[in-house]
């Protein structure tokens, strides 16, 4: 047990600062909108097990969300806001590497349970898997003290690709951090702005 807490803080750092240094390889990529106020964004990390409860897959990727921003429900309105992921998979040993996508979030209703600080929105979304995009999986997002964020996609609708319970776990990026890529971003267009002036 003691291995598995440590396999996870350390990964957990790891794939941490891994992302720290793709967006800033990449800020220059990065959408415009991406670092409107209108979203809130970060890693997203996790592992399944098998049945003998050692470690099948290790899961990183991103996510990005305006849905902390809604209030209203909507069965097909844009301005309930958006949820989208992108979840990279692969063998703890490397091999195997593949990526799904959760998209097309439709958020059906929301609550806010008293005294757990945290938001809970229930909907719909698009899941890529091998076999193709699954449509209109049952899926939940669990915002947390505006930190934590809990993806959940109904295991049996996804063939259990995600683990038995198909809970994946994300990071909100903090004020600092998205700050961080703003000065980035300014920084790689100052540049280039000056060796345009050449």
């Amino acid at each position: 047990m003691q291995n598995y807490v440590t396999f996870i803080f350390v990964f957990m750092l790891i794939s941490g600062f891994a992302f720290v240094g793709l967006v800033s390889n990449v800020a220059m990529a990065l959408p415009l909108d991406f670092l409107d106020r209108t979203y809130v964004f970060g890693p997203i990390t996790g592992i399944t097990e098998d049945e003998n409860d050692n470690t099948d897959w290790v899961l990183a990727g991103i996510w990005r969300s305006s849905l902390s921003n809604s209030t209203e429900t909507s069965s097909s309105n844009a301005s309930a806001g958006t949820f989208n992921a992108a979840i990279d998979m692969m063998r703890p040993d490397g091999t195997a590497r593949h990526t799904h996508t959760v998209t097309d979030f439709v958020l059906l209703n929301s609550s806010s349970p008293s005294g757990t600080n945290s938001t809970h929105f229930n909907g719909t979304s698009t899941v890529s898997l091998a076999n193709g995009p699954a449509l209109d999986i049952p899926t939940s997002i669990k915002l947390s003290n505006d930190n934590i964020v809990n993806i959940w996609m109904d295991p049996e609708s996804v063939d259990r690709h995600f683990g038995e319970s198909s809970t994946i776990f994300g990071i909100v990026a903090s004020p600092e951090f998205d700050q961080s890529i703003k000065n980035s971003v300014s920084m790689n267009n100052k540049t280039q702005n000056s060796s345009l002036a050449y």
